[in-house]
Parts: C-alpha cells; sequence; structure tokens
C-alpha cells in the first residue's frame, strides 16, 4: 500500500506539473507573450514568482488563493484543473504500475494544452496540433492496420461532415482533426460514446450560459477525461 501510495503521488505531481505547464504556455500563446522569457509572473502585478508559488496545487494553497506580492485573486480554475488532471494521471500509472501507458499520458497532455489555447483564444498552435497528431498516429500505426474498410468509409463520412460544418461555421479544421485522431485511435464505437458525450455537454452549457460562440475541443477533454476515470477501456490506446 506504501508503494502504491509512493506511485499515486509522484503520478499525481506529474499529471498536476503538466497542467500548469500547459497553462502556462497557453496563456503566453493566447496573450502573444514569448515562451521562454520572461519567467513565470502574475498576470496582474507581473511581479515574477518565486520557486515555491510555481509549485502545482501547493502553491496556490500555500498564497491563500491570491498572489502573495499584490494580492490579486489566483484563477481557482487553473488550480482545479490540476487537481484534476494530477488524479486522472495518478489512475494512469495505478492501473498499470510496472509499465504505465505513456502513450495515453502524451495523449492526455496534448488534448489539454489543445483545449486550454483553444479556450483562451479559440485557436490552437498549428505546430502542436498537427506535430501531437503525428506522433501519436506514428505510436499507433498498428491501430491503422487493423481498420477495415467501414472503418475507412467512417473516417471519410466524418472527415466529411466535419468540413460542411467548418463551412457552416460551427467547428473549426482543428476540431476536425482531433476528432479525426481520436476516431482512429479509439475506434468507431468508443470515439461516437466520445462525441456523443461531448455533444451533450456543449448543449448543457448552451442551457446555463447561453454562450453562442464555443470552443469545442475542451468538451473533447471533459469526455475524455470522464471516461478515462470511470470507463477507461474506451480511451485505451
Amino acid at each position: 500500500m506504501i508503494i502504491l501510495l509512493l506511485i499515486f503521488l509522484i503520478a499525481f505531481f506529474i499529471g498536476a506539473s503538466l497542467a500548469s505547464f500547459a497553462g502556462c504556455v497557453a496563456w503566453r500563446f493566447a496573450n502573444n507573450v514569448p515562451q521562454t522569457i520572461p519567467r513565470s509572473f502574475c498576470e496582474n502585478c507581473r511581479h515574477e514568482l518565486c520557486f515555491w508559488q510555481l509549485i502545482p496545487v501547493v502553491g496556490y494553497l500555500l498564497q491563500g488563493g491570491r498572489c502573495a506580492f499584490c494580492k490579486h485573486k489566483i484563477p481557482g480554475h487553473e488550480t482545479l484543473i490540476e487537481i484534476v488532471f494530477g488524479l486522472f494521471c495518478g489512475k494512469i500509472f495505478l492501473l498499470h504500475p510496472d509499465s504505465p501507458n505513456l502513450l495515453t499520458l502524451f495523449l492526455s497532455a496534448w488534448l489539454l494544452f489543445l483545449a486550454w489555447t483553444d479556450a483562451l483564444k479559440f485557436c490552437v498552435p498549428a505546430a502542436s496540433l498537427y506535430g501531437g497528431g503525428a506522433v501519436l498516429l506514428l505510436c499507433r500505426i498498428d491501430a491503422l492496420a487493423q481498420r477495415n474498410a467501414i472503418d475507412w468509409c467512417f473516417f471519410l463520412l466524418l472527415f466529411c461532415l466535419m468540413r460542411l460544418f467548418e463551412q457552416k461555421q460551427m467547428f473549426g479544421a482543428a476540431d476536425t482533426f482531433v476528432c479525426l485522431i481520436l476516431s482512429v485511435l479509439f475506434g468507431i464505437q468508443n470515439f461516437c460514446f466520445l462525441l456523443l458525450l461531448s455533444c451533450c455537454l456543449i448543449i448543457l452549457h448552451y442551457a446555463f450560459f447561453h454562450q453562442k460562440m464555443l470552443p469545442f475541443i475542451p468538451f473533447i477533454l471533459c469526455s475524455y477525461l470522464f471516461f478515462g476515470c470511470f470507463f477507461p477501456q474506451v480511451i485505451n490506446v
């Protein structure tokens, strides 16, 4: 039990750190701030952060949810995302402590970064989008070889529908690419479950907030995390 607890804590820290890093990179991309310089800083007072303030979750708690310099409130949803992603990664490592599925971890981080940038700016970096997708397909080239004619017809139909939605300005090119990658990785049936839940979440969000323009990838990520926590066989890559 002690070993499993240590594995979980390490995995949680890795997941929370990936979420923190993804949030930082996404914010810099959305606000046209260079990725390397300056060092991480408070978004309100621009004061450079100390090392302990950068520790995922812990830094937020130690500061009481406010910047230690200007006392400006730190967005709580960022820490919530770190916790959720940390728990998700913890479960991945607990399921296979001897050989954790690193491809699933990479896919999760890829989706998280794309979802964060999509939510902030309604667009994603092309290099991260296509580069990450290419890595995933290369790592699962065997999945492509196992697809039959029906699968490829479905992929073609999905692509045509998504392109049609793009012309109607209902989806973006990044949404189409992400959906195609996930359908290849998960298979037709599992992807349909993922897509159905994503659409249901969008409908619920619209019903409560009446926001007409919504980024789609964050809802895909939420569905992905849900199935990863409760029905991991759906997103098993």
